[in-house]
């Protein structure tokens, strides 16, 4: 039962997480929320991994591989940066599918670079994630930057992949997240960001600060809902999108139809047919 609960709470914290970027993210330049939710967001990752940072990065950093760490780095901060203004300009839950596919980017580089090979269940999770991407983003006409956000992530996977790197992900997940900040916190200097903190209201900070402590937060307690409940915590977890809409249509009053309903269905049965290992006996 405590398995269920951390699941559930680790769910809400996962689909609030956009949605207060979003909330700080209306007024604010999209640079300078992207630096302000990546540094908190660098700041909990070494919170939680310090003694594997510590005790991997020097190894991490003396490897030949560090170029790659270096390009997946600066992917994460372009990344950041189309993600914000994605939010900005368009819907949340919109937003965060399109990014989501990503996924299928990752799996067709594999395809075509690693010369992996695909199942018949990684094509219907392809057909199923681009459906529900297409159908839930139907009404929705400014994508360009979800669709940079979802090839970024992407491109940051790969590389990171590619590099060969044997290390602690948690330790990746910090230098990768750290050096986006900093291509961040370069892009918000360069456009005049900084001097814009002073008309930054109160409250889009602290929004963007709980965005920033909510995703890892929210990965933490699934991982404690993994080891108590299985199975279970994954088929809680996939319901982040439909939380993800309830949330949005009360928070920031974002409409929820039917047409966005399937999508979301469709994009949940991906995520479902993701998760088993056996589909028809495939």
């Amino acid at each position: 039962m405590t398995g269920i609960i951390w699941a559930c709470v680790a769910t809400l914290l996962a689909a609030c997480a956009p949605i207060l970027a979003k909330a700080g993210n209306k007024k604010t330049d999209p640079a300078l929320s992207g630096s302000i939710a990546g540094i908190v967001l660098c700041v909990v990752i070494f919170f939680y991994a310090k003694p594997q940072i510590l005790a991997e990065s020097s190894g991490l950093l003396g490897q030949k591989s560090i170029i790659f760490v270096l390009l997946a780095g600066l992917a994460t901060g372009l990344f950041g940066i189309c993600f914000f203004k994605a939010l900005h300009e368009g819907v949340t839950s919109g937003v965060v599918t399109i990014v989501r596919c990503s996924y299928v980017i990752t799996l067709a580089a594999g395809v075509f670079i690693f010369h992996s090979s695909m199942s018949v269940k990684d094509y219907i999770v392809i057909a199923l994630m681009i459906a529900g991407a297409v159908v839930l983003n139907l009404d929705e006409k400014k994508a360009a930057f979800s669709l940079l956000a979802s090839v970024c992530a992407a491109g940051a996977v790969i590389l990171i992949k590619y590099s060969g790197v044997q290390t602690d992900r948690s330790v990746i997940a910090f230098w990768c997240v750290f050096i986006g900040a900093v291509v961040l916190v370069i892009c918000t200097i360069a456009q005049g960001g900084i001097r814009k903190i002073k008309s930054m209201s109160f409250v889009d900070g602290i929004c963007l600060i709980l965005a920033g402590i909510a995703f890892p937060v929210s990965h933490d307690f699934y991982n404690r809902a993994l080891g108590m409940a299985g199975g279970i915590a994954t088929y809680i977890f996939n319901m982040v999108l439909l939380v993800m809409m309830i949330c949005s249509a009360v928070i920031l009053k974002e409409k929820i139809s039917g047409k966005k309903l399937i999508g979301a269905a469709l994009f949940i049965l991906a995520l479902f047919v993701m998760q088993q290992t056996t589909f028809f006996g495939i």
